[in-house]
Protein backbone atom coordinates (compact mmCIF):
# COMPACT_ATOMS: atom_id res chain seq x y z
CA UNK A 1 0.00 0.00 0.00
CA UNK A 2 1.29 3.46 -0.88
CA UNK A 3 0.36 6.93 0.34
CA UNK A 4 1.45 9.82 -1.89
CA UNK A 5 1.33 13.58 -1.35
CA UNK A 6 1.36 16.47 -3.81
CA UNK A 7 1.81 20.09 -2.71
CA UNK A 8 1.27 23.29 -4.70
CA UNK A 9 2.07 26.71 -3.26
CA UNK A 10 3.66 27.98 -6.48
CA UNK A 11 0.55 28.88 -8.50
CA UNK A 12 -2.78 30.05 -7.13
CA UNK A 13 -5.09 28.54 -6.11
CA UNK A 14 -2.74 26.75 -3.73
CA UNK A 15 -3.52 23.24 -2.56
CA UNK A 16 -2.49 19.70 -1.77
CA UNK A 17 -3.79 16.21 -2.37
CA UNK A 18 -3.33 12.77 -0.81
CA UNK A 19 -3.62 9.54 -2.78
CA UNK A 20 -3.63 6.01 -1.41
CA UNK A 21 -3.25 2.96 -3.67
CA UNK A 22 -4.36 4.93 -6.73
CA UNK A 23 -7.43 6.51 -5.11
CA UNK A 24 -7.61 10.18 -4.14
CA UNK A 25 -8.32 10.56 -0.42
CA UNK A 26 -8.55 14.33 -0.30
CA UNK A 27 -7.89 17.30 -2.54
CA UNK A 28 -7.79 20.83 -1.14
CA UNK A 29 -7.67 23.90 -3.38
CA UNK A 30 -7.82 27.39 -1.95
CA UNK A 31 -7.10 30.94 -3.04
CA UNK A 32 -3.56 31.61 -1.90
CA UNK A 33 -2.91 33.41 1.34
CA UNK A 34 -0.25 33.15 4.02
CA UNK A 35 -2.67 31.52 6.45
CA UNK A 36 -3.14 28.55 4.13
CA UNK A 37 0.62 28.16 3.69
CA UNK A 38 1.18 28.39 7.45
CA UNK A 39 -1.47 25.78 8.27
CA UNK A 40 -0.85 23.42 5.35
CA UNK A 41 1.30 20.86 7.17
CA UNK A 42 -1.13 20.62 10.09
CA UNK A 43 -4.00 20.24 7.58
CA UNK A 44 -2.15 17.43 5.79
CA UNK A 45 -1.60 15.71 9.12
CA UNK A 46 -5.28 16.09 10.05
CA UNK A 47 -6.46 14.55 6.79
CA UNK A 48 -3.97 11.70 7.13
CA UNK A 49 -5.41 10.93 10.55
CA UNK A 50 -8.95 11.18 9.19
CA UNK A 51 -8.13 8.21 6.96
CA UNK A 52 -6.30 6.30 9.70
CA UNK A 53 -2.90 7.35 8.36
CA UNK A 54 -0.11 9.54 9.65
CA UNK A 55 2.53 11.77 8.10
CA UNK A 56 4.95 8.92 8.77
CA UNK A 57 3.01 6.74 6.30
CA UNK A 58 3.70 9.00 3.30
CA UNK A 59 5.73 7.08 0.69
CA UNK A 60 6.49 9.81 -1.85
CA UNK A 61 6.07 13.55 -2.29
CA UNK A 62 5.67 15.74 -5.34
CA UNK A 63 5.85 19.52 -5.09
CA UNK A 64 5.11 22.10 -7.76
CA UNK A 65 8.47 23.88 -7.80
CA UNK A 66 7.83 26.66 -10.26
CA UNK A 67 7.81 28.87 -12.07
CA UNK A 68 5.31 30.94 -10.13
CA UNK A 69 5.19 32.91 -6.90
CA UNK A 70 8.74 33.27 -5.59
CA UNK A 71 7.61 33.13 -1.96
CA UNK A 72 5.18 30.31 -2.67
CA UNK A 73 7.83 28.23 -4.42
CA UNK A 74 10.19 28.61 -1.46
CA UNK A 75 7.47 27.65 1.02
CA UNK A 76 6.31 24.56 -0.88
CA UNK A 77 9.79 23.25 -1.65
CA UNK A 78 10.90 23.88 1.95
CA UNK A 79 7.89 21.95 3.32
CA UNK A 80 8.47 19.10 0.87
CA UNK A 81 12.18 18.88 1.66
CA UNK A 82 11.64 18.95 5.42
CA UNK A 83 8.96 16.28 5.30
CA UNK A 84 10.86 14.05 2.86
CA UNK A 85 14.04 14.34 4.92
CA UNK A 86 12.24 13.38 8.14
CA UNK A 87 10.50 10.44 6.41
CA UNK A 88 13.46 9.44 4.24
CA UNK A 89 11.11 9.15 1.28
CA UNK A 90 11.44 10.14 -2.40
CA UNK A 91 10.60 13.73 -3.34
CA UNK A 92 10.52 15.38 -6.78
CA UNK A 93 9.71 18.76 -8.23
CA UNK A 94 6.91 19.14 -10.76
CA UNK A 95 7.08 22.01 -13.24
CA UNK A 96 4.12 24.38 -13.05
CA UNK A 97 3.60 24.20 -16.81
CA UNK A 98 3.85 20.40 -16.85
CA UNK A 99 1.28 20.37 -14.05
CA UNK A 100 -1.08 22.58 -16.05
CA UNK A 101 -0.49 20.58 -19.23
CA UNK A 102 -1.49 17.20 -17.82
CA UNK A 103 -4.96 18.51 -16.98
CA UNK A 104 -5.50 20.30 -20.28
CA UNK A 105 -7.74 18.56 -22.81
CA UNK A 106 -6.87 19.53 -26.37
CA UNK A 107 -8.44 18.50 -29.66
CA UNK A 108 -5.10 19.10 -31.39
CA UNK A 109 -1.89 17.11 -31.14
CA UNK A 110 0.03 20.25 -30.18
CA UNK A 111 -1.13 22.81 -27.64
CA UNK A 112 0.28 25.71 -25.64
CA UNK A 113 0.32 26.36 -21.92
CA UNK A 114 0.60 29.98 -20.77
CA UNK A 115 1.12 31.08 -17.16
CA UNK A 116 1.06 34.72 -16.10
CA UNK A 117 4.35 35.97 -14.67
CA UNK A 118 5.61 39.40 -13.65
CA UNK A 119 3.71 42.42 -15.08
CA UNK A 120 3.36 42.24 -18.87
CA UNK A 121 5.11 38.86 -19.04
CA UNK A 122 4.04 35.22 -19.33
CA UNK A 123 5.64 31.79 -19.21
CA UNK A 124 5.06 29.83 -22.42
CA UNK A 125 5.60 26.23 -23.46
CA UNK A 126 4.34 23.91 -26.20
CA UNK A 127 3.24 20.34 -25.55
CA UNK A 128 2.43 17.29 -27.65
CA UNK A 129 -0.51 15.11 -26.60
CA UNK A 130 -0.02 12.11 -28.91
CA UNK A 131 -0.24 9.02 -26.67
CA UNK A 132 1.16 10.88 -23.65
CA UNK A 133 1.64 14.57 -22.88
CA UNK A 134 5.22 15.75 -23.32
CA UNK A 135 6.87 19.16 -23.72
CA UNK A 136 8.15 19.86 -27.23
CA UNK A 137 9.64 23.30 -26.60
CA UNK A 138 11.67 25.01 -23.93
CA UNK A 139 9.86 26.82 -21.15
CA UNK A 140 10.40 30.52 -21.90
CA UNK A 141 9.57 33.85 -20.30
CA UNK A 142 8.04 36.25 -22.84
CA UNK A 143 6.76 39.80 -22.85
CA UNK A 144 3.05 39.67 -23.56
CA UNK A 145 3.55 41.43 -26.92
CA UNK A 146 6.13 38.83 -27.96
CA UNK A 147 3.68 36.11 -26.92
CA UNK A 148 1.00 37.66 -29.15
CA UNK A 149 3.45 37.76 -32.06
CA UNK A 150 4.45 34.14 -31.47
CA UNK A 151 0.84 32.97 -31.37
CA UNK A 152 0.05 34.94 -34.53
CA UNK A 153 2.80 33.01 -36.34
CA UNK A 154 0.89 29.73 -35.95
CA UNK A 155 -1.20 29.09 -39.05
CA UNK A 156 -3.19 26.04 -37.93
CA UNK A 157 -5.51 25.53 -34.97
CA UNK A 158 -3.83 25.86 -31.59
CA UNK A 159 -5.45 25.34 -28.21
CA UNK A 160 -3.97 27.69 -25.60
CA UNK A 161 -4.49 26.87 -21.92
CA UNK A 162 -4.05 29.98 -19.82
CA UNK A 163 -3.54 30.24 -16.07
CA UNK A 164 -3.94 33.87 -15.06
CA UNK A 165 -6.02 36.12 -12.82
CA UNK A 166 -6.06 38.72 -15.60
CA UNK A 167 -7.93 38.54 -18.94
CA UNK A 168 -4.71 38.46 -20.95
CA UNK A 169 -6.16 37.33 -24.26
CA UNK A 170 -9.72 38.65 -24.24
CA UNK A 171 -8.92 41.02 -27.10
CA UNK A 172 -7.17 38.37 -29.18
CA UNK A 173 -9.13 37.76 -32.39
CA UNK A 174 -7.04 35.15 -34.19
CA UNK A 175 -9.55 32.59 -35.46
CA UNK A 176 -7.09 29.69 -35.37
CA UNK A 177 -6.48 30.17 -31.63
CA UNK A 178 -8.74 28.76 -28.93
CA UNK A 179 -8.16 29.99 -25.37
CA UNK A 180 -9.14 27.99 -22.29
CA UNK A 181 -8.74 28.76 -18.58
CA UNK A 182 -6.92 26.20 -16.44
CA UNK A 183 -5.48 25.98 -12.95
CA UNK A 184 -3.59 23.37 -10.95
CA UNK A 185 -5.65 20.60 -9.36
CA UNK A 186 -3.26 18.53 -7.25
CA UNK A 187 -5.54 15.48 -7.38
CA UNK A 188 -4.81 15.20 -11.12
CA UNK A 189 -1.02 15.20 -10.77
CA UNK A 190 -0.34 11.71 -9.42
CA UNK A 191 0.32 10.25 -12.89
CA UNK A 192 2.87 13.02 -13.41
CA UNK A 193 4.36 12.28 -9.98
CA UNK A 194 4.81 8.59 -10.82
CA UNK A 195 6.24 9.42 -14.25
CA UNK A 196 8.73 11.86 -12.71
CA UNK A 197 9.76 9.42 -9.98
CA UNK A 198 10.56 6.82 -12.64
CA UNK A 199 12.51 9.31 -14.76
CA UNK A 200 14.67 10.78 -11.97
CA UNK A 201 17.79 8.83 -11.04
CA UNK A 202 17.93 10.07 -7.46
CA UNK A 203 14.58 11.52 -6.23
CA UNK A 204 16.04 12.83 -2.98
CA UNK A 205 16.03 16.09 -1.04
CA UNK A 206 19.46 17.11 -2.34
CA UNK A 207 18.22 17.10 -5.94
CA UNK A 208 15.02 19.09 -5.36
CA UNK A 209 15.53 22.64 -6.62
CA UNK A 210 13.61 25.87 -7.08
CA UNK A 211 12.43 26.36 -10.68
CA UNK A 212 12.45 30.15 -10.84
CA UNK A 213 13.32 30.57 -14.58
CA UNK A 214 14.17 34.20 -13.81
CA UNK A 215 15.81 34.93 -10.47
CA UNK A 216 13.82 36.93 -7.88
CA UNK A 217 15.03 40.30 -6.71
CA UNK A 218 16.58 40.42 -3.24
CA UNK A 219 13.78 40.65 -0.69
CA UNK A 220 11.12 39.27 -3.06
Amino acid sequence: MTLNLIINTAVEPFGFSLEKDGSCLVSIKQAGDRHFSESMISMIDQYCRLYAQGLCDIDSIGVVNGPGSYTGIRIGVSYAKTLAYSLNCPVVGLSSLDSLAVQSISQSSVFAVILSAKPQHVYFQLFNCVNTINPISDLVLLHIDDCFNLLESFKSRLDCFVCSKLPLFDMCSFQHLQFHSVDIDCSRLFVLLNKTLQAVTDPSVKNLSLNYICQPKIGA
